[in-house]
């Protein structure tokens, strides 16, 4: 019983880093987007283009953790495989949500006016809304999988 509970707080303790960790970079994109073009939209492109690869590189790490071979999906199908529906929904969504992010990457290349940004804004937006509703459903798998609420110290 205290081995399986010690098991229990190291997938959950990297299950809230990712967590964080895809949370502070999707707001630091947002934080971005935000940020007024100046009539400069290279410069604003640029800064948004730091954001987008780091949103990149944490969502990468995070798909590579859960979908690894004894990683978190795995284990939640190990102990609750009636939850499998749901690990295979948030499974799917990776490849999507990793080439949305690439798309948007692409799209900074072309950007050169006002206009250029409001349509790399509105797809970043976007973006962070699909991140942040595939964060949600994560930790709904957590809960159901542990009866644990990763999200109450959000």
């Amino acid at each position: 019983m205290e081995d399986t509970q010690a098991r229990n707080r190291e997938v959950l303790e990297a299950v809230r880093v990712r967590r964080d960790a895809l949370y502070d970079t999707v707001m630091a994109l947002e934080r971005a987007l935000a940020t007024p073009t100046g009539g400069r939209p290279t410069e604003w492109a640029d800064l948004v283009r730091n954001r987008v690869e780091n949103v990149q590189l944490v969502l990468e790490r995070h798909v590579a953790e859960t979908e690894r071979e004894g990683g978190f999906f795995d284990d939640v199908l190990e102990h609750a495989p009636h939850l499998r529906h749901a690990a295979d929904r948030l499974r799917s969504e990776h490849r999507p949500l990793l080439n949305r992010v690439a798309e948007l990457e692409r799209s900074l290349d072309g950007v050169g006016s006002t206009e250029d940004c409001e349509a790399v804004r509105a797809a970043g937006v976007e973006l962070i809304r699909q991140v942040l509703e595939h964060r949600h459903r994560g930790a709904e798998l957590v809960y159901d999988a542990y009866s644990v609420d990763i999200s109450a110290a959000d």
